[in-house]
């Protein structure tokens, strides 16, 4: 079975067509999150993505204050 580092390794960097890949991580104050844990987010994202169900934030800053507030 591949971890799920391989699956977003593979996700993020394996289509060569693909020129850019921004990715952000934003831990919530975790200071010990492992790579495995952060693969599987990355891996969530890709298929909310795919399946049309994620949001697209334009201005992450604008964003995250608003969730402050």
């Amino acid at each position: 079975m591949t971890s799920a580092i391989d699956r977003a390794a593979e996700l993020l960097f394996g289509n060569a067509e693909r020129v850019l890949v921004n990715v952000r991580f934003l831990c919530g104050g975790e200071p010990n999150l492992s790579a495995e844990h952060l693969a599987e987010q990355i891996v969530l994202s890709e298929t909310q993505i795919r399946a049309g169900r994620a949001r697209e934030i334009v201005n992450v800053d604008e964003y995250l204050t608003s969730l402050s507030a």
